[in-house]
């Protein structure tokens, strides 16, 4: 700074010695080669002139004065010191201030006009350094919502097994329409385990009812099965997947059916029908198709309990019109039920609590700004499969993601971080107090035995992190 101003101080001062160097010379060699002539008075144009000409063309107004009056001072010396005998009358002369005027009103002239370039030429360089600071600015945005998409193009990947793959597709059965449900759980078998003829019975009383059937031919199918006759029953009484090999020791053995997996309801209490595969391929039929048919199986139970418990309670289970997080009621339910598959199938399972301590005692229009740049951010990070809550407590959310073990939740939540505190940067300068996050995130794990030990391990896991620096 003490550089800068020292530097435009000395080119302020600077005409002045460039004028006082350049008479002084033109002086000394005037008195070292000319001395018959002292001052060049007789010389015709004068030499001073180069000083004002290039002085005022130079440095404009100021330049141009200053030379002027130095240039009519030096002529006006050496003018009086050539007349022998000088009297009054001689300063009243043309001779004496023809040429001093005319420095001075050429100095002036042409220094003004000189001025008035400087000062558009001035102008034009405000003009452009005001343009380049814009182009700075906009290309620090540009920089900042490049890395902010490249974030947001990018999803969180689940971990690269058939059932992390399976369990995403057969989001489509969270839907609230009994009627789409079992034929979405057919196509997900034809197209996760090549089953070419499958079938769902609903149980109704004490026998088995056909509801929906996927067939390759004309294959005959009863429409009543009563109970205790097929692996359908079995499957029933023992509230799990069985094949034609868990009962290939028996006597009767039951034809058709290939493997059966029960749908429960009302938290795996009750069976409402069974999942039935009737033909696969045989190198297809191995213990994880078992599994995957029962998995199934229990989704569709999940889906018909949402379905029913939505056309009961719609009105209480209204969504966040911000953010489009479900109640904390229903996370508690739903976690549960997460929980209880997960350790059922043995499949990782992972918790996240987000919470936005200045939210508490925020106005509405900035925690409206807060949450909708944190619900843009989950819509684009998150999974369709995981599912978004708001917490009991205010300013708190609950993130569920099925099949995701901790440490990618882990990488879930620095996603979340970087993409939010790339945006918040723009966003929220005015009140950076908005934006301090803090974030935990807790994993299932051999041994849980209750959801709570998630909720109390997640709460424990909390971080701070300050997005606005």
């Amino acid at each position: 700074m003490f550089k800068v101003k020292a530097a435009a101080k000395k080119y302020k001062l600077s005409k002045y010695y460039e004028v006082m160097l350049g008479l002084i010379a033109i002086t000394a060699a005037n008195l070292i080669f000319f001395r018959q002539d002292p001052g060049f008075i007789s010389v015709s144009p004068h030499p001073y002139w180069i000083v004002v000409l290039l002085t005022a063309s130079r440095y404009g107004f100021a330049g141009g004065l200053f030379s002027g009056i130095m240039a009519a001072i030096f002529f006006v010396v050496f003018k009086s010191l050539s007349i022998p005998d000088i009297e009054l009358i001689d300063f009243r002369s043309l001779a004496m201030w023809g040429k001093p005027i005319l420095f001075f009103l050429v100095g002036i002239v042409l220094g003004e006009t000189r001025q008035l370039h400087i000062k558009e030429y001035n102008g034009v360089c405000e003009e452009r350094d005001a343009f380049h600071d814009a182009f700075d600015k906009i290309k620090v945005k540009y920089d900042i919502l490049s890395e902010a998409k490249q974030e947001l193009d990018s999803k969180i990947l689940s971990q690269e097994s058939t059932l992390g793959t399976l369990y995403e597709a057969a989001q489509g059965l969270r839907t609230l329409s009994m009627d789409s449900i079992y034929p979405a759980v057919l196509e997900i078998l034809r197209e996760f385990m090549d089953v070419e003829e499958c079938s769902i019975y609903l149980l109704d009383g004490t026998e088995f009812r056909l509801d929906t059937a996927l067939r390759q031919g004309k294959s005959y199918l009863p429409e009543v099965v009563p109970w205790g006759e097929s692996l359908m029953s079995i499957a029933a009484a023992q509230k799990k997947a069985v094949s034609i090999r868990d009962i290939a020791s028996t006597e009767s053995m039951p034809s058709g059916i290939v493997i059966s997996a029960p749908i429960m309801a009302d938290n795996h209490q009750h069976v409402v029908g069974v999942l039935n595969v009737e033909k696969m391929p045989f190198l297809k039929f191995t213990s994880d198709s078992v599994r995957v048919a029962g998995l199934v199986a229990d989704w569709c139970g999940s889906s018909v309990e949402n379905a029913t418990v939505f056309a009961e309670t719609k009105d209480k289970l209204i969504a966040d019109e911000i953010t489009d997080a479900y109640t904390f009621d229903y996370f508690l339910r739903r976690l549960r039920e997460e929980f209880v598959r997960a350790r059922r199938y043995e499949l990782d399972l992972s918790l996240i609590m987000l919470e936005f301590p200045g939210l508490s005692n925020a106005s509405d229009e900035g925690r409206d700004e807060v949450l909708m740049a944190f619900s843009m951010i989950l819509k684009n990070q998150i999974r369709e499969i995981d599912i978004l809550f708001i917490s009991d407590e205010p300013g708190s959310f609950y993130l569920i993601l099925p099949t995701t073990p901790a440490a990618g939740a882990r990488v879930v939540v620095n996603n979340l971080l970087s993409s939010f505190k790339a945006l918040s940067v723009m966003a929220f300068e005015t009140d950076q107090n908005l934006v301090e996050l803090r974030a935990g995130v807790a994993g299932y794990t051999l041994g849980m035995e209750d959801p709570e030990e998630l909720v109390k391990n997640v709460k424990e896991d909390m971080v701070s992190v300050l997005f606005a620096e």
